[in-house]
């Protein structure tokens, strides 16, 4: 069977393969199917529709969310993991803490020291933490609102870099 497209604005909008095609159709590669353009003769690719182009857009931008969030943060001094696992231990660090004024662990830091952490300063670490992380998800909320009320042209130039949280 052949393969017959109507083309308007230069853009396929319609294919039929029944062998007698309507009026007005043209004959394509059995590949061309609505959204191809069509310019010259000659058939390519549909560029990417501004939805798709968002839905990219948020991917990479939830990647780099996660790059700033799980890279760490450092409180008075000491360089503190923000991963999740970390995160979660943390939290249960600071429940006991909240709870015992006089309750103290020995951490291990990022760069793989031990140190002893007191009931105040466990609690002033996961507040620095939930800080970090929230400024993140805050960071991507932003450019995601920016993401979907752009167009191509202003997507493209949309910088999701810079802006996070160190």
């Amino acid at each position: 069977m052949s393969n017959h497209v109507l083309v308007s604005g230069g853009l396929v909008v319609q294919s039929d393969r029944s062998g007698k095609p309507p009026e007005g159709f043209i004959p394509a590669q059995e590949n061309v199917v609505p959204g191809y353009r069509y310019s010259g003769g000659v058939f390519s690719v549909p560029a990417d529709t501004i939805a798709t182009l968002r839905e990219k857009a948020l991917a990479r931008l939830a990647a780099r969310r996660w790059q700033a969030e799980t890279a760490g943060v450092v409180v008075d001094g000491v360089s503190i993991s923000t991963d999740r696992e970390t995160t979660s231990m943390l939290t249960a660090a600071f429940v006991v803490a909240s709870n015992d004024p006089e309750y103290s662990i020995r951490w291990k830091v990022q760069n793989g020291v031990f140190v002893t952490v007191s009931a105040p300063q466990i609690i002033a670490l996961a507040a620095a933490v939930r800080e970090h992380v929230q400024a993140c998800f805050d960071r991507e909320d932003e450019l995601t609102a920016a993401i979907l009320a752009a167009n191509s042209a202003s997507l493209d130039a949309l910088d999701i870099e810079s802006g996070w949280p160190s």
